[in-house]
């Protein structure tokens, strides 16, 4: 169990140090092929995965050889289901005629005492068969002593039975016997009496070489022989793998192996205990024995491999779920990084070719899966782009594949992988034939979002979204989701990965995208395509946020009047019920903070109140808009004579709208203390309110008094000091404020300048503090 405690160790020290959770291993790792669905389930504790290789048996996998041996012992005339019974459950007493097993029924009809004798020994035996588990070693002189002597008795009885494989029984509870005695010279001389390292036809001879292996003093031998009961005992198998030296080089094991068929189990341990590419190791093993089914599992480990190695990025673009020397280089913008990572599975692809030559230079007669290794070179053909081989490969297998093969099931996500990869840009779309087998997989997250991405990639933003959409969790009771990357990512990105299909349309999609997709959304329940109806009709509450999110689009770009067109197109009650009323706050402070509970034209945040509320009204998107598209016409206005006052609360808002103001709900759906930047259109404005500084700019154009004009200087000051922490901010890894930087910043800030130089009077009240502001709003006459 040391290997596995190890690699729990590690696993934990990663998620405790982890400060939060960010997605790793399984949660990334992208794989069309289920291993599942081919008949590799003795194998599936090594499975290819990010949680590392496990001791439980995979449902369907056949771990019942000795179950097997005694069956044919009784004529195939006990079943299999009694005699596990009576191995697994049964106590000395309960072995009597009078029990309805027709294992004992057999065995007490052919008056076969020999063997009943034989197994109410071993169950006497079974207490012994372990080491000792009292911690204070109070019976551990009695349990030696008992030990001993059942070790005697077991020798004395197979030297006595008739019976050959009765007799290999007895010798073999003898070494297992003599190995927890710790008695390993006894051990050797048992098993070379009834035994042989050469000869292993039956489960009890892989059984016996199992404890010669533990016993073996030479590295290579040992790992000779642990190999050959891997390949051999798939109940043995995960035990044969912990205890197998992986760090001996594969010569100096090889090197004992006598047959081919040995040469191929050495090659079959090494080839586990390899997460890196192992074709050199594929194309040995196929070269001594190329009907071994465990090459044949390899080759499933190394498809695996590399659907990770090429699906994960491509389509999340995450690194690798399992990969050794890939991470990128923590000073890599996350933007080079994610290219770098794009670049690294281009060379993978190249690797799944070098595969693919290794299966078309086989002969397929020859191995123990045609229909698989097919199945895999159709995959291959995929991953190197080969769209038309890879269909023409799968037209094959569908002709000869049985109707109730559980490869069908693979074979479709390849097939439709190929069928919308193999599109022009521009020119993608959902291929007629492939939407049955999207209604079939639609709770197939990975392989709905990898065909979402292939068509984003191509141009469809449409259909992407579509496919997005339909893996929203929050209408169902499901938890899991796929996690991905944007090609617009940066390493300065707070978040710099989705979840959920809303974050990514409001970070990622353009509002000409959303709105796109949104009025073919609109069509979709009255599509004429049955697809569109049945796939994932959009829930009403779902396009509603939707069209929210493309009015606050619109917000980030200044295009008012569309923002204000969707707004209303939501209706008044639609915001009522997103707690969008300031007035709500005092009613549930749940929503406090994301809700509006300052008017942003006249109240800024952290500031005493300078400025007296002419207007009131109730606060929400559609009000701010409309209100903020009023004061823009009345300060354009070249007859109004509060041109400079309309600017100054219109710069209000647009400040009250940046991170720094008590409206960034207009344009965001979450803030965080711990930094803002985002991929959003409007990244700079939210992070330095340059509308705001514009703004104040132009009130100070407008301006008639002295004291006026140096608050306006004195809030276009403040916006620049957050453009000059942003551009500093961006410029570094880790941006800290050191000593004496404020000082330095007040030196660049020009506003602040002007304001010493030109208003030199006013120049204390306003860097002092924010007391002073409503004295000099008043002056504005």
């Amino acid at each position: 169990m040391k290997k596995l405690a190890v690699f729990i160790a590690v696993l934990l020290s990663s998620i405790i140090t982890a400060c939060g959770y960010y997605p790793y291993g399984e949660d990334l790792r992208f794989s069309f092929l289920n291993p599942k669905n081919f008949p590799y389930r003795n194998y599936a504790s090594f499975y290819y995965s990010a949680l590392g290789f496990t001791a439980e048996p995979e449902v369907g996998a056949d771990t019942r050889d000795n179950e097997e041996l005694w069956r044919k012992y009784c004529g195939n005339k006990a079943s299999l289901e009694d005699i596990e019974d009576v191995l697994n459950n049964y106590s000395y007493s309960d072995i009597r005629p009078d029990r309805k097993n027709t294992f004992l029924k057999y065995l007490y009809i052919q008056k076969d005492t020999e063997a009943l004798n034989y197994l109410k020994f071993a169950k006497n035996c079974e207490y012994f068969n372990t080491w000792q588990d009292d911690p204070w070693e109070r019976n551990d002189k009695t349990a030696n002593i008992k030990r001993k002597d059942l070790i005697q008795k077991a020798v004395s009885f197979a030297k006595s039975s008739r019976n050959m494989e009765i007799r290999k029984r007895y010798a073999f509870l003898a070494v297992r016997l003599s190995f927890y005695q710790g008695e390993m010279k006894t051990l050797n001389q048992i098993y070379d009496q009834y035994f042989s390292v050469d000869k292993t036809d039956t489960v009890i001879d892989v059984w016996a070489l199992y404890f010669k292996a533990v016993s073996e003093d030479n590295p290579g031998l040992k790992n000779l022989y642990l190999a050959k009961v891997f390949a051999l005992s798939p109940a043995k198998r995960f035990v044969a793998w912990q205890l197998f030296i992986s760090k001996l080089s594969q010569e100096e094991t090889l090197k004992y192996a006598k047959n081919n068929a040995e040469k191929s189990a050495v090659l079959l341990m090494y080839g586990i205990y390899n997460p890196e590419k192992n074709l050199e190791n594929l194309k040995k093993m196929y070269a001594v024995d190329a009907g071994a089914e465990g090459l044949s599992f390899l080759l499933l480990r190394e498809t695996s491999k590399l659907e990770d190695w090429i699906y994960t990025p491509y389509y999340s673009l995450f690194e690798p779920a399992i990969r050794q020397n890939y991470f990128t280089s923590d000073n890599d913008p996350e933007s080079q990084s994610i290219q770098r990572i794009l670049k690294r599975t281009e060379t993978d692809r190249e690797y799944a070719g070098k595969v693919l030559e290794f299966i078309n230079a086989a002969d397929l007669s020859k191995v123990e899966n045609p229909e698989f290794w097919k199945f895999v070179k159709a995959e291959l053909m995929l991953m190197t782009r080969d769209y038309s081989g890879s269909l023409n490969e799968i037209a094959g297998l569908e002709k000869i594949l049985p109707v109730n093969s559980e490869i069908w099931g693979n074979l479709e996500l390849i097939k439709t992988l190929n069928l919308f990869a193999w599109q022009e840009p521009g020119k993608a779309i959902i291929p007629e034939k492939t939407k049955k087998i999207l209604l079939r997989n639609k709770h197939n997250k990975y392989f709905i979002f990898a065909l979402g991405r292939e068509l984003e990639y191509l141009g469809n933003t449409d259909d992407a979204a579509f496919l997005y959409v339909s893996l929203d969790t929050s209408h169902q009771n499901d938890y899991f989701s796929v996690f991905y990357k944007s090609l617009k990512n940066t390493k300065k990105t707070f978040t710099d990965y989705y979840a959920d299909y809303f974050d990514y349309f409001d970070a990622v999609y353009t509002s000409g995208e959303l709105k796109s997709f949104l009025s073919k959304a609109e069509t979709l329940n009255k599509s004429e395509d049955p697809f569109y109806r049945e796939y994932h009709p959009l829930k009403q509450t779902q396009m509603n946020e939707l069209y929210d999110l493309l009015g606050t689009k619109y917000i980030r770009e200044n295009q008012l009047q569309p923002a204000l067109t969707v707004f209303q197109k939501l209706g008044e009650d639609y915001f009522d019920g997103q707690f969008a009323l300031w007035e709500r706050e005092k009613e549930d402070n749940k929503e406090a903070g994301k809700i509006f509970a300052k008017n942003p034209f006249y109240e800024l945040k952290y500031t005493p109140d300078f400025i007296d509320k002419k207007e009131k009204f109730r606060l929400n998107k559609i009000s701010i808009t409309k209100k903020l598209i009023e004061y823009i016409g009345k300060a354009e206005n070249i007859n109004e004579k509060d041109r400079d006052y309309y600017y100054f609360l219109i710069a209000n808002c647009y400040y009250n709208m940046s991170q720094y103001g008590n409206a960034w709900m207009m344009t965001r759906y979450s803030l965080s203390s711990s930094g803002n930047i985002s991929v959003r259109e409007d990244n700079e404005e939210f992070n330095t309110a340059n509308l705001a500084k514009f703004y104040y700019g132009k009130a100070l154009e407008q301006a008639k008094t002295e004291k006026f004009k140096a608050l306006c200087l004195r809030m276009q000051g403040r916006c620049e000091n957050y453009k000059l922490d942003f551009k500093q901010e961006e410029a570094v890894d880790y941006f800290y404020a050191p000593e004496g930087y404020e000082e330095e910043r007040l030196q660049k800030n020009k506003y602040y300048q002007d304001l010493a130089h030109n208003y030199g009077d006013y120049y204390s009240d306003m860097i002092s503090g924010c007391d002073s502001f409503a004295e000099y709003f008043k002056a504005r006459r």
